[in-house]
């Protein structure tokens, strides 16, 4: 019989700081109506909290924290570890990237693999890709994937998006299942909007200033998550459509009904989750949006961790958007 490869456990971990709705970093927000007439903040809504890491803390502290806690739920232990998968985002170096510091954290033998995937922010379902490949191709045992946002660090927040940023890691481990198993995947890559959306150096205007952020630790430059119109206008446009075209195709590909899914999708704003939920159907839309906000890359391990002991249906199907510009989804059979 060949091997099926699944999720055999899953973790996250949250900084404890919250901020909420009337925190004064509101404050800077431009309020104004872009060129289409729309406020771009008022898109991002159904957001309560959100989480931030402190001064002096890490994501990667996290990233083990989470990683612990699905190895613990798998019955793993970090022997049994033979390749971490995943991605540190924003990175403290260009490279190498923080999945290592986690592999030094979990207490990994050196002969263990790390696999750094910058594919922002389908960067965990890549990475349950790659080694539900591997285990079906007799490659590795057991694969570890952890991904974790420090994006409130790096956000501009006179942007609209910005009031939905927030601080997470996840991860799960995959390894020989009949359950939770990587069935199928799907993704749509449009790269002719490859500027929409990016993590850069950039100049900020703030009451009429002119600023290059920095980091507060080293005092250099930093990077910065930039959304501009053309970016808005593929959130609103290419994302918002063409990620339930995606979903259903990879459903009717499989012969699976919408009522058979739970779903699972990047969660930024309200308004776009309530679209794919009506486009695409699930049987429940499995979302931390109010409790935990857009956790970016960290979104979909750790509302699959969340939620994971109570799903119900036949199927779980995870569907990211990112840079580049690009849509992925994967489906899990239960």
């Amino acid at each position: 019989m060949p091997v099926t490869a699944g999720v055999l456990g899953c973790g996250y971990s949250l900084p404890a700081q919250v901020r909420r709705n009337d925190d004064p970093v509101c404050d800077a927000l431009d309020r104004s109506r872009n060129p289409q007439g729309v406020i771009e903040s008022a898109v991002f809504r159904g957001l309560d909290r959100r989480r931030f890491l402190a001064p002096g803390e890490r994501i990667e502290t996290h990233m083990a924290t989470a990683s612990r806690a699905a190895l613990a739920q798998a019955g793993v232990g970090t022997d049994a570890v033979e390749r971490l998968y995943g991605y540190v985002t924003v990175p403290e170096y260009a490279t190498p990237n923080g999945l290592f510091q986690v592999h030094h954290r979990l207490g990994l033998p050196d002969e263990k693999m790390v696999v750094p995937i910058n594919g922002e922010y389908s960067n965990f379902l890549l990475g349950l890709i790659h080694a539900a490949e591997a285990v079906e191709a007799g490659r590795a045992g057991t694969g570890l994937v952890v991904v974790g946002a420090n994006w409130t660090r790096h956000s501009d927040y006179t942007q609209g998006y910005s009031v939905s940023i927030s601080d997470a890691a996840g991860a799960a481990v995959v390894g020989p299942s009949d359950r939770f198993v990587l069935a199928d995947h799907a993704s749509r890559t449009l790269s002719s909007q490859y500027h929409g959306l990016a993590l850069k150096h950039t100049l900020l205007t703030f009451n009429g200033l002119t600023f290059q952020p920095v980091d507060p630790d080293t005092g250099l430059p930093t990077l910065v998550y930039d959304m501009t119109q053309t970016g808005n206008e593929d959130l609103l446009g290419s994302v918002k459509d063409g990620l339930p075209v995606l979903v259903n195709g990879l459903l009717a590909r499989n012969g699976v009904k919408g009522g058979q899914v739970s779903l699972i999708t990047h969660q930024g704003s309200r308004l776009l989750m309530d679209h794919w939920a009506d486009r695409i159907g699930p049987a429940v839309h499995l979302d931390t949006l109010a409790e935990f906000g857009n956790m970016t890359i960290a979104t979909y391990p750790a509302n699959l961790a969340h939620h994971f002991t109570d799903i119900g249906t036949e199927y779980v199907v995870i569907a990211a958007v990112g840079c580049g510009l690009h849509v992925t989804a994967v489906l899990l059979r239960v």
